[in-house]
């Protein structure tokens, strides 16, 4: 029901506001006046790719925090999304990729490289460590946003046309992009929810995991490409929306604990409405200018983090 009213409010409300009546003519008896242009075109598309996106991030979250073992771990601290950018960057610009099932499918590559980069080096620097991971991910990331602002630097032309994938919003998506980039996700939430008992074990030690019988090798794999196709494809449709990954498994947690089985659907829950949300609040923070949504992500983000991290120091 909350969801339901987050699309419904993505509809109605913004630097105009829209009835209901006004909503349902433009969607069921669309008469090509510039309301239902505008409501059927431009804010349908944000309504549905918004929960999209969030429920993405939201999986992507809880799976990278199992497996690094970190409750501060995220896409955005594991540097996955600088990765997805850098990856989409690279085949516009190199490549001359421009379809949204292509820039899609780079985007989740990027992605997976990166989170098999993160946990390579982590395991070459001494082992799995939390902290280690998460110092690891936020220097990829670093570098990686890095190596975008370079090649957009000295692109012109990619800039105007790239600056579309990494303002990190909502506004002005098209349909297609959810088109293209709901399967993607599809794949990856499936994955997440077979992987459900065993990510459970994966909680404690790798010594306890194994005792039991859970292929460590095949399940870190299967959870890697679950989140790089959950993360590529959330940044193909929006660009970096930062710190729903973060935020968003600690609130499904607080709801129904730790069993993965009610973890990850809480999770793509609460993610979807808080994407939504958090897009209707940028409509409305510098109004009558629209703020990029992952500002909002990210000043909530970043308060949740450093509450995070006083409480990991206490």
């Amino acid at each position: 029901m909350l969801l339901f009213a987050a699309m419904l409010g993505s509809l109605t409300l913004g630097y105009r506001l829209y009835g209901l009546d006004q909503v349902w003519q433009a969607l069921f008896a669309f008469d090509n006046s510039e309301t239902a242009v505008v409501i059927a075109n431009l804010r349908l598309p944000r309504a549905v790719i918004a929960p999209m996106v969030g429920a993405g991030l939201g999986i992507a979250g809880v799976l990278v925090q199992t497996l690094s073992r970190n409750r501060i771990a995220s896409p955005d601290t594991l540097g996955l999304n600088a990765g997805a950018s850098l990856a989409v960057v690279l085949a516009s610009s190199a490549f001359g990729i421009g379809s949204l099932l292509g820039l899609s499918m780079a985007a989740a590559l990027g992605a997976l490289l990166t989170s098999f980069l993160v946990f390579a080096i982590a395991a070459s620097a001494g082992g799995l460590s939390p902290i280690r991971i998460v110092l690891i991910g936020v220097t990829i990331a670093g570098l990686g946003h890095s190596l975008v602002e370079v090649i957009l630097t000295t692109n012109e032309a990619q800039l105007q046309q790239l600056l579309f994938w990494l303002s990190g919003a909502f506004v002005d998506r098209p349909m297609a992009l959810a088109q293209s980039g709901g399967p993607i996700l599809l794949a990856g939430a499936i994955i997440a929810v077979l992987l459900a008992r065993t990510l459970d074990a994966l909680q404690a030690d790798d010594v306890t995991a194994t005792s039991i019988g859970v292929p460590l090798v095949v399940v870190r794999g299967a959870s890697f490409l679950s989140v790089s196709l959950l993360t590529g494809a959330s940044v193909a449709m929006a660009g970096p929306v930062g710190f729903v990954g973060l935020v968003v498994p600690h609130a499904a947690r607080w709801l129904v604990g730790l069993r993965h089985d009610r973890l990850i659907p809480a999770a793509a829950l609460i993610g979807a409405i808080y994407a939504t949300v958090a897009d209707i609040a940028a409509r409305f923070v510098i109004y009558p200018v629209e703020a990029p949504v992952g500002a909002i992500t990210a000043v909530v983000g970043g308060v949740v983090l450093l509450v995070l991290l006083k409480r990991r120091a206490a």
